[in-house]
């Protein structure tokens, strides 16, 4: 496990994130906005792995926040900012070059803890399947909480082949230019 996200803002090629209530919606919501996010920068032959990490962590994050009722609705307490309400989770998907990282934050400054479950344990072994899945993993302290995170290799998709006509993938008789071939070692984004 590292500490620091594993990137600096010169190699950042895309960027989104969403914050959300601290709420047991909070990980199907984090979910739908990832899935967008992947498809929008071609980077969807990653999605299962990203979303199962990010689960694990959106889950940990509210979990952490402890800001949920029984009923699923915010607590109301006041924030460290003071702001009325429950405790927020931020979800980024950050893209590099060749690799994603998922980055979650919440205001809880507590880290997370690699344990292992016993065989009767309900939960608690989210970070095993983020550890299993990601190249590298950490979590850190930052301004009102601590952001943990994934790093995961993206490959490009390969090509598909082209079509039956002329090289180049356009059809006999066709017109206009076709697309490069991006090649299986080209950038998905």
């Amino acid at each position: 496990m590292a500490d620091e996200p594993p990137y600096g803002p010169r190699s950042v090629c895309f960027l989104d994130q969403l914050s959300l209530p601290a709420a047991h919606t909070a990980v199907s919501a984090s979910r739908h906005f990832l899935r967008f996010a992947l498809s929008k920068w071609r980077t969807a032959p990653v999605e299962d792995d990203v979303l199962l990490i990010a689960s694990e962590l959106v889950t940990n994050a509210v979990t952490a926040a402890n800001a949920v009722t029984v009923t699923g609705t915010p607590a109301g307490r006041p924030t460290r900012d003071g702001r009325e309400g429950g405790d927020l989770v931020t979800v980024r998907l950050v893209g590099l070059r060749g690799r994603v990282v998922i980055e979650v934050w919440d205001e809880s400054d507590e880290l997370p803890v690699l344990r292992a479950p016993d065989d009767e344990s309900e939960n608690g072994r989210g970070l095993f399947i983020v550890q299993r899945l990601a190249t590298s993993w950490g979590s850190c302290r930052s301004a009102g909480g601590k952001v943990t995170w994934a790093e995961l290799p993206v490959r490009a998709t390969v090509p598909s082949p082209c079509p039956v006509g002329r090289p180049g993938g356009l059809p006999p008789g066709g017109g206009g230019a076709a697309e490069p071939d991006a090649g299986p070692d080209a950038e998905p984004w």
